[in-house]
């Protein structure tokens, strides 16, 4: 209750609010309406304000210049408006010009920075490669210095004699030049017309007289006629050919210019829009031109040559053409026969050659693991011939120590040391006597002297025969070994493998290595193939007595599946 009273009040208070203000507001507002009624003349009842509002005649005249003035004004503010308008629209469109032209400006730069950036890249994957081509080219002469300066491990090369394979390889080389150089750089045209006129079996031309040499000349003139004019339209056809050649070669060069121009102009894109755009449109209507010529020319060439081989065909000298049509075909049967037949040899030769390079292999590994045993026992030998002079070198030093006079003390063990270390070369007993003696010290000592002359007679007399005999012998296996290695050139110089040889042979090895792995994958397919053929017979049989119990005897196979089933729930559970 008290909640409501007070939100009662609340509302009362806001209400007299309310109300007193819109009092206020009216009776201010309706003294404003009374002023403004009372300043307009035409309302206001009082002569002075009339005469205040509109004054005299003059004031009304005065008031109407004005007015015009204002409105001459105005008119001439409007014409200003139009103009800066007009001006603004000129500046815009000049600005999207300005805009337009530099977007076009950044898109030229930027394809000619990508050509620049493609052109660079080219040009690094092209160092990158003849940097790796020199550094091949330095690495094979350096060994080929190092082979030649004899020093360090030494380089196993092949000296057999492959100078009959580089002939042979040669020749062959050459006859599949000569091949290619009748097949494209000369025409079928002049190689048919050539070689069958000479060749022609049925009938012969002089050139200095026109007449036939076999058969008579009033059956065979028309024959003779018509190889005439199938000779005049071969040499037309040829030189039409041949302008037409000189006339791509021109046109080629004038595409060369404007292209070496087009590079040149793209020098200078900074220039601007306006003057790139007109010699783009120049080069355009040149290339669109020189594009036009090129194919009024193929078209006319092209058309012409065909119309006149259709003539040709069309002439009735069947025997002639029939003679040519056949020579050409036999000319071509054997050249790819000759091609086909180098080819086979060339193959035989670098398998030949790839199974010599083996079997060389084999014996270099043979040769190589001789001499390391040889170097061992060489090795074994040396150690012993020091462990001999150290040993003299010792026996030395202990014979030019200095004895000593009379006994000494037991208690002394440095000459107690020194009777130990004598009497272990001359086998006595150590530890049995009680004191050291000088005389038994010197009596050891002449021992150990004329033991030391012993071997020293050995060493100057015994082991330098032994040593000679030695080296006798390593050199007699070393001369066998070689013999045995370069039996079949012993004055042939080394010839190093060519590059392109050593490229072909790798390539041979990566071939029989893919065909290795097929084999070996055809192979594997093939043992699965003969698994799933073995266990194929008893799934047959087994699926035919299902089928069979199926339709015949279900209760078996009901049986066989809760026996299947048990055997699965007893594998699970163990």
């Amino acid at each position: 209750m008290l909640l409501r009273h007070i939100k009662a009040n609340r509302d009362m208070i806001l209400f007299f609010c309310f109300h007193s203000f819109c009092v206020r507001w009216g009776r201010e507002y309706g003294e404003d309406l009374d002023f403004a009624y009372d300043s307009i003349s035409t309302f206001s009842a009082r002569r002075d304000n009339q005469e205040a509002v509109f004054g005299t005649e003059e004031g009304l005249k005065e008031i109407r210049d004005a007015t015009l003035a204002a409105k001459a004004e105005a008119l001439e503010l409007q014409k200003q408006l139009r103009s800066l308008q007009h001006q603004n629209d000129l500046l815009t469109g000049q600005a999207s010009a300005l805009i337009q032209g530099r977007r076009a400006r950044v898109a030229a730069t930027s394809t000619v920075n990508g050509q620049l950036t493609s052109v660079d890249d080219t040009l690094s994957a092209r160092n990158m490669e003849m940097n790796a081509v020199l550094g091949r080219m330095a690495s094979t002469a350096q060994e080929l210095s190092h082979y030649h300066s004899g020093d360090g491990e030494p380089i196993y090369l092949t000296y057999s004699d492959f100078h009959s394979y580089l002939l042979m390889d040669a020749s062959c080389m050459k006859e599949l030049n000569q091949w290619f150089v009748k097949q494209l750089d000369t025409g079928p045209y002049r190689l048919v017309a050539e070689e069958g006129k000479s060749k022609c079996s049925w009938v012969s031309l002089n050139e200095t007289s026109n007449v036939l040499v076999r058969d008579s000349e009033n059956s065979h003139h028309q024959r003779l006629s018509e190889l005439q004019r199938l000779r005049s339209i071969f040499g037309t056809s040829e030189r039409q050919w041949v302008e037409a050649q000189v006339e791509n070669a021109k046109q080629q060069a004038i595409l060369m210019t404007f292209k070496a121009q087009v590079t040149s102009d793209e020098a200078h894109i900074h220039l601007d829009l306006h003057s790139l755009r007109r010699k783009h449109a120049e080069f355009a209507g040149e290339l669109s031109s020189l594009y036009r010529k090129e194919e009024k020319l193929l078209s006319e060439t092209i058309p012409d040559l065909c119309s006149e081989l259709a003539q040709l065909q069309d002439t009735y000298i069947l025997q002639g053409d029939y003679d040519l049509k056949v020579m050409r075909q036999e000319l071509y049967i054997t050249r790819q026969k000759v091609f086909i037949n180098h080819l086979i040899n060339q193959l035989s030769r670098h398998q030949f050659l790839k199974l010599a390079c083996q079997l060389e292999k084999k014996t270099m590994h043979g040769a190589y693991s001789l001499l390391k045993v040889i170097e061992l026992e060489l090795q074994g030998y040396l150690s012993a011939t020091k462990s001999r002079v150290g040993h003299c070198i010792a026996l030395v030093q202990a014979a030019s120590d200095v004895p000593e006079q009379g006994a000494v003390d037991d208690r002394d063990t440095f000459l107690h040391g020194v009777r130990d270390l004598l009497s272990i070369y001359s086998n006595a007993q150590v530890g049995l006597s009680t004191y050291v003696s000088a005389p038994g010290i010197v009596q050891q000592l002449s021992n150990l002297h004329s033991d030391l002359m012993a071997l020293q007679s050995d060493l100057e007399h015994t082991l330098p025969g032994d040593r000679n005999r030695c080296l006798n012998d390593l050199c007699t296996l070393v001369q066998n070994l070689q013999q045995l290695l370069f039996a079949s050139s012993t004055t042939a110089q080394p010839i190093l493998t060519p590059w392109t040889l050593m490229k072909e042979l790798d390539e041979m090895e990566k071939v029989n290595a893919k065909l290795s792995t097929a084999v070996e994958d055809v192979t594997l397919e093939h043992c699965k193939k003969n698994e799933i053929v073995k266990h194929h017979s008893q799934e047959i049989t087994f699926q035919r007595r299902v089928f069979v119990d199926f339709f015949c005897n279900p209760e078996r196979l009901r049986n066989q599946v809760k026996e299947l089933t048990s055997r699965v729930t007893a594998l699970q559970t163990s």
